[in-house]
């Protein structure tokens, strides 16, 4: 597709330098669309957390992709004075604004825009909006910067990332091809089959995925949240220290294995529901499904089940009792780095319809130039999927067996018939567990291996989870959550021929026994 009026022509060109002593050049690990990217060493690493320089890329939802990067700058050298803050839609734009103003009790004019206007005003807020076959964006521009950190802060934990795809669309830098209905339908279909499930919901992200659910339960007769085991960091942050609702919310964190406790609350009335991870991360735990589905179908509320780590086919949550199952398609069913989104499935008529009515509404929705590399991933998943699993066996043993690890995350309880494989997320302590140990292991050539974040590649990656995910907490608050902050995460690739990736990281190993 090629929009016949863009927008590149009424923004002014910008130069955007990122100077070395500033900026850490960060690699994409898939090109213009790669959703993550890369570090040189260590040293970049901890820049990045003291704050010394910023990433000219990273994870997609997190930082801006370079070409987002560039239109953002453009618009604000078209409206100066203004700071641009970036959404799937127009109407997420005005719900995240809306919200954030009635959370800091703050009023100020929004002013609505159906194209890009020439001039805007002073003392309001505008919203832009651009749409056209389903090829969305929103934008807010905001005169009070603090507020406008804010608002980008909140978009991006809660997942309403724009589509790079959808800018270069609308800036007529490159020219796509829209998927035809059979595309979306078939990749539709084959998520519902392998999940069971009657309906799928389609998200820019998966934390869009995960926020578009607890939007629909918590509310404030029922604020109330309850948590079996370590889940995604922002979906932690977003239920234990991130206000992004206008009514006051809790959330009660329990054992993975604390079906007493849950016991205990689940039948409170202000309890809205319980949300799990069928493997948590990065501890590679394993929820009692079945049970835990018993008592919420007993007291009467929702399990929301995230099975990113999972993945479908190795699980099958609905089928156990779970209402929605959550997904972040970026990972094992795209797995080829250059897809983000998320996706929530149901067999619950009511949930059906409640999800169908909040995508209407606010357009949450995923880009469907976005759709093609999910079709293409999906096409292979399966048999991916039993790499994926053989790989992540194979490195837990390697890293039971190496002299410088003290504890290997995988499972260690043992996996229920229920769980068919454990996925390829291995997490692991070593015997020297200090920051300087981690720098030399870190920066051990690792032939083989992506420095990343992210999970579920095809490509194997290594990011030191917990030093990135919880920098800011203190020693007691991590053990209060068992994690450590020198812990290794290793997210095994699906490659046939992995005895390559097995040297190289038993090889880093040996600089830090």
């Amino acid at each position: 597709m090629k929009f016949a009026k863009t927008i590149a022509e009424l923004l002014p060109a910008v130069q955007r330098d990122h100077p070395e002593v500033e900026w850490i050049h960060t690699t994409s690990v898939t090109g213009t669309y790669g959703i993550t990217a890369s570090v040189k060493d260590f040293d970049e690493v901890m820049d990045w957390q003291e704050h010394r320089r910023e990433l000219t890329q990273g994870y997609y939802r997190l930082i801006h992709p370079p070409r987002v990067q560039i239109f953002k700058a453009r618009l604000e050298a078209k409206y100066p004075g203004f700071t641009a803050v970036l959404f799937c839609s127009g109407p997420m734009a005005r719900k995240e604004l809306s919200e954030l103003l009635s959370v800091k009790g703050h009023t100020l004019l929004i002013v609505a825009h159906r194209e890009l206007p020439s001039v805007v005003a002073s003392g309001s807020a505008h919203v832009l909006t651009f749409g056209e076959q389903g090829v969305l964006m929103g934008v807010v521009l905001l005169e009070d910067r603090e507020l406008a950190a804010e608002l980008h802060e909140r978009n991006r934990r809660r997942g309403g990332s724009i589509s790079a795809r959808n800018v270069d669309a609308w800036m007529g830098e490159q020219s796509f091809e829209l998927p035809g209905e059979g595309i979306l339908s078939d990749v539709a279909t084959r998520l519902k089959a392998m999940e069971e499930a009657a309906f799928v919901s389609f998200y820019p992200s998966g934390m869009g995925a995960v926020t578009a659910v607890l939007d629909l339960v918590l509310t404030q007769d029922a604020p109330r949240m309850l948590v079996m085991g370590n889940v995604y960091r922002d979906t932690h942050l977003l239920l234990e220290e991130f206000q992004w609702a206008g009514h006051e919310m809790k959330t009660d964190f329990l054992d993975t294995f604390d079906l007493s406790g849950l016991a205990a609350r689940v039948y409170d009335e202000d309890v809205a529901g319980v949300l799990i991870e069928t493997i948590t991360n990065p501890l590679i735990e394993i929820p009692d499904l079945p049970a835990i589905a018993a008592l919420c179908r007993d007291a009467g509320k929702p399990l929301l089940v995230d099975s990113t780590m999972a993945g479908p086919l190795n699980a099958c949550p609905l089928a156990l009792g779970a209402t929605v199952v959550i997904h972040s398609t970026s990972k094992y069913l795209s797995g080829g780095n250059q897809h983000g989104g998320g996706i929530v499935l149901t067999a619950d008529p009511v949930w059906m319809e409640k999800l169908a009515d909040q995508q209407v509404e606010f357009q949450n929705t995923l880009s469907p130039l976005d759709v093609c590399a999910l079709a293409e991933g999906i096409q292979t998943y399966p048999e991916r999927l039993e790499r994926f699993n053989r790989n992540g066996e194979t490195l837990a043993k390697m890293l039971e067996e190496h002299p410088a690890v003290e504890k290997v995350y995988y499972g260690n309880q043992g996996r229920p018939e229920w769980l068919k494989g454990l996925a390829s997320v291995v997490s692991c302590d070593l015997k020297s567990a200090t920051l300087e140990k981690l720098g030399i292991f870190f920066d051990a050539e690792l032939p083989g291996v992506i420095k990343a974040p992210s999970l579920g590649s095809d490509q194997t990656l290594f990011c030191p989870y917990v030093l990135l995910a919880y920098y800011d907490k203190s020693d007691a608050y991590l053990r209060a959550c068992n994690l450590s902050k020198t812990l290794l995460r290793f997210a095994a690739g699906c490659e046939e021929d992995f005895s390559v990736v097995l040297k190289g990281i038993g090889q880093a190993l040996d600089t830090v026994v």
